[in-house]
Parts: structure tokens; sequence; C-alpha cells
């Protein structure tokens, strides 16, 4: 439903008149204007350099569109974050603005839509539901957006990224803006329902006529009765008020929700404006629940060679012993650029005619030998990176720390339902032939028809799959020997790589020893930086002789 404000509520389209003036520069503009249904006292600008300043300029008519003054100015830097609320359900056409020729102009608008609880971080998160390329220039732009993305709007969130200045102008100004598009009522007025205390006969003469027509058709007269009195409920009419309810679904008297609009989504208990926070999404929320999990280190890759046991004292305690061959850190992974925090850790070392050419410019880049295996650990600030080039020993853990250690498990090939569920089979004798050890029939009785349920246990490959064992205690470190004992079994025969790491359930090694280790580390290495630097220049130069030599043949 468009409306074109009050210009033809007392007159026609005459143009005799002078009282309405269908020129081209102000009727087409107001056809479809959502000037009224701007709920103005709600409007917030987030880095305006004068309050209420956002306000002011939509609070512009069409004839003030080309008054230089008020004009929005952005304050600490060239980005602006204004939300605009409306009173009725929109569904929006395109944006009316008026910005300047000169590098003050606003280049690159993001929209989003009934959001109440965004500011400049999360609008640099959040996916925007369109983004807009403004002009430079001071002429009115209308902008069409996507009307199948825009079809129920009741808050719009403009946030202008940055200007034309591409950073040498720190203030982004707008003079003029506007919404086209069309408007609904957001609800209506609940319904009255009236009971009566006694019968209205005067409401019920169509039942006297049903039975009176009825009897001259024929039929045999009935015996008289003793006349009995109905009492019928008389329904009001619904009365359609102009005053706005509030979107938040109400109970109604008798029948349920009758102050909501109809929805074409079940979004009845997740409104935007309904008072419950909004969902945690996004990067930044998944790193902030994950903190407390994340371990502050990185861990190491490790060889299990086999088992063995050590007295503690008077007790002997059954390990496993782990060797570390070679471990070096050989990328680190930044939030800035990869979205989180991890470092990428090798193991061993592997012929160069064993791996692949890009794998090979790879670890040239890094002036590192080609390893055996690669592996990512997470961490959980940018405090747990380390140098590129580092060499990890066994020391890196503390003697009585808790670790987790996770690989694959044994594989047992093919087995049947006995040996990987455990089932018990079925009866030796008694009727039973040549089924001893299957596990009979999977598919009836099973609450869907004669099938056989996703997930069922059934005979299948066992074994080879990753487990983790937590908690495991450190015995004993020797950097000569590059072991690491730790109290128990782990999954995996030997030869088995397995990723070693502080525990998650429990706590951390103390700050000491993780400042010690990272000291040991520099002093190890105090050239890692220089090296790394050779390293690169050097990949340079072979990768432009590779390129000549591809080029001559």
């Amino acid at each position: 439903m468009s409306h074109c404000h009050d210009e033809h509520d007392h007159h026609g389209h005459g143009h005799d008149h002078g009282e309405h003036d269908h020129s081209d520069d102000i009727t087409p503009a107001l056809q479809s204007s959502l000037y009224e249904q701007i709920n103005f006292d709600e409007i917030t600008t987030l880095n305006e350099s004068r309050r209420d300043a956002g306000k002011a300029i939509v609070k512009k008519t069409w004839a003030e569109r080309l008054s230089q003054d008020p004009e929005l100015e952005s304050d600490a830097d060239e980005q602006l974050l204004m939300t605009v609320p409306f009173t009725a359900q929109i569904k929006l056409h395109s944006i009316l603005i008026r910005t300047s020729p000169a590098l003050s102009a606003p280049k690159t608008l993001h929209l989003y839509i009934n959001r109440d609880d965004i500011d400049f971080a999360a609008a640099e998160e959040t996916t925007p539901v369109q983004v807009l390329e403004l002009s430079q220039t001071s002429e009115i732009q209308e902008i069409p957006v996507k009307r199948s993305a825009f079809g129920s709007v009741q808050r719009l969130v403009l946030f202008f990224v940055d200007n034309f200045g591409e950073g040498d102008e720190d203030v982004s100004r707008i003079s003029y803006l506007g919404f086209k598009g069309e408007w609904t009522r957001l609800g209506k007025a609940p319904t009255n329902i009236i009971y009566e205390a006694a019968a209205q006969p005067g409401d019920h003469k169509g039942s006297r006529q049903f039975t009176k027509n009825s009897n001259n058709r024929g039929s045999p007269p009935m015996p008289p009765r003793i006349p009995i009195l109905v009492a019928l409920p008389r329904f009001a009419a619904i009365n359609r008020s102009p005053l706005l309810l509030p979107h938040i679904p109400q109970r109604g008297i008798k029948y349920g929700w009758s102050t909501a609009p109809p929805r074409s989504k079940h979004k009845r208990f997740n409104q935007p404006n309904s008072g419950l926070p909004a969902l945690t999404t996004g990067p930044a929320a998944a790193l902030k629940r994950r903190e407390n999990t994340t371990p502050l280190r990185t861990g190491v890759l490790a060889i299990k060679k086999g088992m063995t046991s050590i007295f503690q004292g008077k007790t002997r305690v059954v390990c496993t012993v782990l060797q570390m061959d070679q471990v070096q850190v050989i990328a680190n992974k930044t939030r800035e650029k990869h979205g989180y925090w991890a470092v990428q850790i090798g193991l061993g070392a592997r012929q160069g005619r064993n791996v692949t050419s890009p794998m090979l410019g790879y670890y040239e880049a890094k002036g590192i030998a080609p390893k055996a295996e690669l592996a990512e650990f997470k961490v959980r600030d940018q405090e747990g990176l380390l140098p590129v080039g580092a060499q990890l020993l066994p020391d890196w853990f503390q003697l009585g720390q808790h670790v987790d250690v996770r690989a694959r498990s044994r594989g047992m090939g093919f087995a049947g339902g006995m040996k990987r569920h455990g089932f018990a089979g079925q009866e030796a004798s008694h009727g039973n032939s040549k089924n001893h050890r299957t596990i009979g029939s999977t598919g009836p009785s099973q609450g869907g028809g004669s099938r056989v349920i996703p997930g069922k246990k059934m005979p299948g490959r066992m074994g080879n799959e990753f487990r983790t064992v937590q908690n495991l205690k450190v015995l004993k470190v020797d950097n000569e020997l590059g072991v690491v004992l730790v109290s128990g079994p782990i999954p995996g025969p030997k030869g088995r790589i397995v990723r070693l790491q502080d525990s998650k359930k429990r706590k951390a090694p103390a700050l000491p020893h993780r400042v010690k280790a990272l000291e040991q580390l520099d002093e190890r290495q105090p050239d890692l930086q220089e090296k790394l630097e050779q390293a690169r220049l050097r990949h340079l130069e072979m990768q432009a002789q590779r390129k000549a030599y591809v080029a001559e043949v």
C-alpha cells in the first residue's frame, strides 16, 4: 500500500487551480515516500560530530533536500552508523541520499535490517543484507535495493564504511537522506468478545422462519413441545484502532494470538524486538565461547615408540614413550588473516623427491627442510604464537603437568557385531543352526516400518578412528634422547603419529615455566628472524630463475 501523503485528499488532479503542482521535481519523489512512517524520536547515529545531526538530515522534507544545513559529519574517523526505525512494516524500494563532490562523500554503504543491537564491531563482523556503492556528486542519488531482501523492514541500519578520501579524509558528510517504498500497519486491535446474558428474539428470526417453512412441506405435524430458549453468543465487530499496538505477541481473550500480525516464517518467539538477547554468532563470539577450553600454548607432534614402566618410590607406573623428532614451527595463523590463532608444527624429515612442487616452494620460502608430518594447533591468543623455524624439545612440557594425547586407534579390519559392539550372540543349540555369531534381523519392529534406522549397530570396519586420552601425567622429559614419558596407554600401535598438547581440563603449566620455555627458544636460536628473511630472499631469487628458465624453454 503506497501513499502520496495528503496532497490528493481535498482536490483533484487539475492543473489550473494552482493548489497542487504535479511537476516532475516534486510529485514523483512523493508518490512512494516513507517520510511519515519514520520514527524520528528513535533515530540514533554513532560517531556523529554534532548531536542529533543524523536525525536532522532525515527530518528534512523533499522541498528542503538541496539545503546544505543541517549536515551530518563524522567525528573520530570516516565511518558512520545510523539506525532508522519505522512505525510500520516497510517494503523498501530505494534510498535517496545527497552527499558532496568532495573527498568527504561516503563511498561504500552496508545495509542491515531489523537489528537493534549492532555497533561498529558487530557491523564489521556481520554479513550485510546488501552492499551499495555511492557516487561522488552533489545531486540527489536514488539507489534501488533488492526488494526481495527488504520486504519486511521495521528497523534499517546504514553503515557508511569509508569515503572517497581513501584514508586521507577523516570526515564523511551527508546532507540529505530519504526512503521510498510501501508500508503496512504492524498490528490490529484485539478482538472483543461479548456474551449475552439472555436470548434476544430479534437475533433468531431465521430459526423461526425455518421451522415455519418446514411445516408447509406436507410432513406430519409434530406434537406440541415446551419452548426452549437458546442463548447464542453475539460477536462484536473488530474495531480497527488507528493507534499502533506493540509488535510483541500478546495473549487474546479467548482465541490465540490476536495482536500478532500474520507471518510467513516461524519467528514468533525470536523476534528482534521481543526483548531477548541477540544470538551470539560470528567468529568473535565463537572464539569467546572457546576461550577457556583453548590451550595457551601450542602442542607438538610425536611418535609412539612403545610402552614401559618406571618406579616412583615403591610404586610401579605404566607409561608410554613418545619421541619428538625434529619438531619445528612451520607457520603461524592470525585472527586478522585466517580468523583464529594457530601454530603449524612439523615432524621428522622427508626427501625432496617425495614432496610435491608447491610444498617444496612452501618449505623453501621458510628455509626449512621438508617435513614428514604437518599439524595445526589452535592457541587462545597471539601470545601463543612462536617464531617460525624454532625447534621444540621435550622440556617444552613441565614435569608433572597433565597433557591430552590424540591419535588414531589400531585398525582391526572388518569385524562382526560381537567383537565390534559386544553383542552376546545367539543360542548354541535348541534349533539354532549356523547363526551363532550373527546379529540376526535388523529391519522389523523399529518404529519406522521394515527398514534399518541410520546408526544401527552392525558389522563393519573396526578401529582406525581418532581417539583422545585426556589428563595424562608427564612423568619424565629427556632432551638428549628427545623423549617424553606419559602415564598410561594411548591409542594406536608403535610408530603412530600422535598429537601432544596441554590438557584442556586441568591447569596450564605455571607462568614461570612458560616464560622460561620461551626464553630457552630465543637462547638456542637467536637468529631465527634473520634466517627466515634470508630464506625468503633466496626463494624469490630461485623463483625468478625458474620462471626465466621456463620462458626460455
